[in-house]
């Protein structure tokens, strides 16, 4: 019994060294300045939607920055928020959350990340307003910062929203954001007049089953894109669902309005009853859709003047049919979104499952007047059709990438020649001066007086949606 006695004692002491010899000592942490190095000397988040009233929304995208130790020994640091509890941001450290976070422990040339988020309340200001702060860091009492930086910009909103009567939207100093969905009923007529923004949630999708009416001029223009207001995420897709024309909605027109980044940018259903169209659309730019530009099933759409460009599949899908008219417009996509082997420009007069089953079928009534169809593949044009119904296709004057498969194309076009624009790249379709549709438009259906820009267009007009460039 004595000998085991002495064997507990003896282990005892060595577990105690072990736990006092793992236990730091303050005075091998680094006191005596504050060296840390910030890699980004001010945080900035641009601009955010400042919150909804008696809500938490809206919280800005989370930014993230890192804080490295350049001594060679370990730092203890404590970190605090310029404007403490009332600061419209917050920070997490090392998993730990709050405005003021302590005792956190750098190791030697190592680093923390810092995730920050801002959360800004209503200014009663038209244009962003500047709100600022900064993170404190503290070593042995020796201080420096990281400043933060938002533009906080005040907005009306709309969440899961159907309007059962008429309602416009016209205030073009604010923006108006759309949380969730946002419908228009059967008699009801959705007006949007120049100059609206319009930013759409991820959850978001306009469904229309009544009238879309959007009032756009060449000085105000009328965009919809995703609800981050910032510069590069305008490219890309899938910010939100996009604007669905339910079947049974008539007389939907859009003039000079920009949509972007939704899934789908418009998607059209079922012809109109008698008397009525389905979707007018002119001077419009859609463009960074993650699926389609423009899909049509079985619908009617008259569109002038409009670029359908950049989305992971198609720029224009026509399916089962339908009554298709296009004059001065430019389909296009370059944006690498998808990986994409087909035509981007489709159209059938069918409907087939997953094995190329024919499903049902319906006329198909297409023209296409004086438009470019371009883009990296050899073959930008997709057509199936069968002969158990109608399919009546008029192309005519285009500037085409295409092999003319089956030699559907009968009437004269230009082939494979280069449009021409001005940096695909970065979604600039205009045309400079190495354009091959330099005056080269015909005189088809109704001539287009102006372009997408609202400018005057030459006696000799030019191909696609845009005049060339001075």
């Amino acid at each position: 019994m004595g000998k085991l006695t002495g064997m507990v004692a003896a282990l005892m002491i060595v577990l105690s060294v072990s736990f006092l010899s793992s236990c730091r000592n303050n005075n091998d942490f680094f006191t005596a300045k504050n060296s840390l190095k910030y890699s980004a000397d001010t945080v900035w988040f641009d601009t955010v939607f400042t919150r909804v009233p008696g809500s938490t929304y809206p919280i800005s995208v989370t930014r993230i920055f890192s804080i490295k130790n350049p001594e060679k020994l370990a730092v203890n640091a404590n970190f605090q928020l310029g404007g403490g509890t009332n600061s419209a941001y917050r920070m997490s450290i090392d998993g730990i959350s709050g405005t003021q976070i302590n005792d956190i422990e750098i190791g030697a040339l190592d680093s923390v990340f810092v995730f920050v988020q801002c959360k800004l309340e209503a200014n009663n200001n038209t244009q962003p307003l500047l709100v600022m702060d900064s993170i404190i860091s503290s070593v042995g009492g020796h201080q420096s910062n990281v400043k933060l930086a938002a533009y906080g910009w005040d907005a009306h909103y709309f969440r899961d929203t159907i309007f059962e009567s008429n309602i416009t939207i016209s205030d073009n100093q604010k923006p108006t954001v759309i949380l969730g969905y946002l419908g228009v009923d059967q008699g009801a007529t959705l007006t949007i007049k120049a100059g609206v923004q319009l930013f759409a949630s991820a959850q978001t999708k306009i469904y229309i089953a009544g009238t879309l009416d959007i009032q756009g001029t060449a000085a105000q223009r009328v965009s919809i894109r995703g609800d981050k207001p910032v510069w590069d995420p305008q490219f890309l897709p899938n910010q939100w669902g996009g604007i669905h024309i339910l079947v049974g909605s008539i007389n939907n027109s859009i003039q000079y309005a920009d949509i972007t980044n939704a899934a789908i940018g418009i998607r059209v259903d079922s012809l109109p009853v008698n008397g009525t169209t389905g979707l007018k659309i002119s001077n419009t730019r859609i463009q960074y859709s993650g699926q389609a530009s423009l899909a049509g099933i079985t619908a009617d759409i008259q569109a002038t003047n409009c670029l359908f460009a950049d989305a992971g599949s198609y720029s224009f899908l026509g399916l089962l049919g339908g009554n298709y008219a296009f004059n001065h417009c430019t389909f296009t996509e370059y944006s690498g979104f998808s990986s994409r082997t087909d035509g981007h420009f489709a159209a059938t007069n069918t409907l087939r499952d997953g094995n190329g089953k024919l499903l049902n079928h319906a006329p198909l009534n297409l023209t296409v007047f004086n438009c470019i169809v371009d883009g990296p593949q050899k073959e930008e044009l997709q057509f199936d059709q069968t002969t158990f119904n109608d399919f009546n296709i008029r192309l005519e004057n285009n500037l085409l990438k295409s092999l003319n498969p089956k030699s559907i194309i009968t009437y004269p076009n230009f082939f494979n020649k280069t449009p021409g624009f001005v940096d695909v790249q970065r979604g600039n379709y205009q045309t400079d001066s190495t354009a091959f549709g330099y005056k080269k438009a015909g005189t088809f259906g109704s001539p287009a007086t102006i372009d997408l820009l609202g400018k005057t267009r030459k006696p000799q007009p030019d191909l696609g949606c845009y005049e060339k460039l001075p």
